[in-house]
């Protein structure tokens, strides 16, 4: 019995006082610092408030009227409806638009023309802001038909010229509701080609200027 008591007297001092091993769980499991996990809150809590004051995902639906040059040098004015897909800081939008009746003349006004523009684009936009305030940047093109025909002549005819152009939107949006906003927008456009029209043999009436500036407002709806 002795022995056995030596033996194990003798083994005790090899177990040290404290086993570092057992300190690997708890460090293993240990969470995120204190201001970590604040941090983590707050961008929590800063999402969650700007969901509430504005939807940040669904079908995004758009009406507008702009003013602005595209086939015509000077002002004329149209509008257009737009649907979309959001989601974050992400957008895109399929756009139709249209351009009333412009009119253009020869230098003594008794013979001209009268033109007309329907356009159909996509874009993509990258979307930028906080709260109510939102502002997306896009890029995209459009294809269409110009319409032209001749006034003030015995024989006029109408004549129709395909048309495409690159453009880049610059829109700000404030979201008077979470699904309902206000915007504003600008375009900045380059036609691809650049068209003459004329009305028989008096010389060139009109050529499409080399880029244009639109500007317009709108109603935006975003669907759940």
């Amino acid at each position: 019995m002795s022995v056995l008591s030596s033996l194990v007297l003798a083994t005790l001092p090899l177990v040290p006082s404290h086993a570092p091993l057992a300190s690997l769980p708890l460090a293993l499991a240990a969470g995120p610092t204190p201001t970590e996990a604040a941090a983590t809150e707050e961008e929590e809590e800063e999402e969650q408030e700007e969901k509430e004051l504005r939807r940040t995902k669904g079908l995004v639906m758009r009406g507008f009227a702009k003013v602005g040059t595209a086939t015509l040098p000077g002002i004329g004015i149209g509008g257009g409806l737009s649907v979309g897909y959001l989601r974050n800081r992400f957008r895109v939008d399929l756009m139709g638009s249209g351009r009333l009746n412009r009119s253009a003349w020869y230098p003594h006004g008794e013979v001209g023309g009268d033109f007309a523009l329907w356009r159909a684009g996509l874009r993509a936009c990258a979307v930028f802001g906080s709260g109510r305030i939102s502002t997306p940047l896009c890029g995209g093109a459009d294809t269409g038909m110009v319409t032209a025909s001749g006034v003030g002549v015995a024989s006029a005819r109408t004549e129709r010229q395909p048309w495409a152009s690159a453009f880049a939107d610059i829109d700000l949006a404030w979201h008077v509701l979470p699904q309902v906003a206000l915007i504003t927008t600008s375009r900045w456009l380059v036609p691809l080609a650049r068209r003459n029209f004329y009305v028989g043999d008096r010389g060139t009436l009109v050529t499409t200027p080399p880029f244009g500036v639109e500007i317009g407002l709108g109603l935006e709806l975003v669907l759940p």
